[in-house]
């Protein structure tokens, strides 16, 4: 399907007017969400057990994978913890 110009124009002053600081906050938790994703896949691991290792609901662990995820640094602490990985460089 193609774009019509004035809605690729309408589309790009949105984005244009979203604040640095949440686009980087979209940015920073898909980052988060592909580190776990990847370190999952590597041990051959799936939603749920991952759920179960760190006693939370499997539509949780669904909700922090999507990449929208609003991360706890507990949280975090805690996914490092049960994956023996760190999640985050800083």
């Amino acid at each position: 399907m193609r774009t019509h110009e004035p809605t690729k124009a309408l589309l790009h002053q949105m984005i244009d007017e979203i604040p640095e600081e949440v686009k980087l906050q979209c940015d920073m938790s898909d980052a988060i969400a592909g580190r776990i994703d990847r370190i999952l896949k590597e041990r051959g691991m799936t939603q749920k057990q991952f759920a179960q290792l760190v006693h939370h609901s499997q539509g949780e662990v669904s909700r922090w994978l999507s990449g929208t995820h609003n991360f706890t640094l507990s949280t975090l602490a805690q996914i490092s913890v049960a994956l023996g990985a760190n999640i985050l460089t800083i």
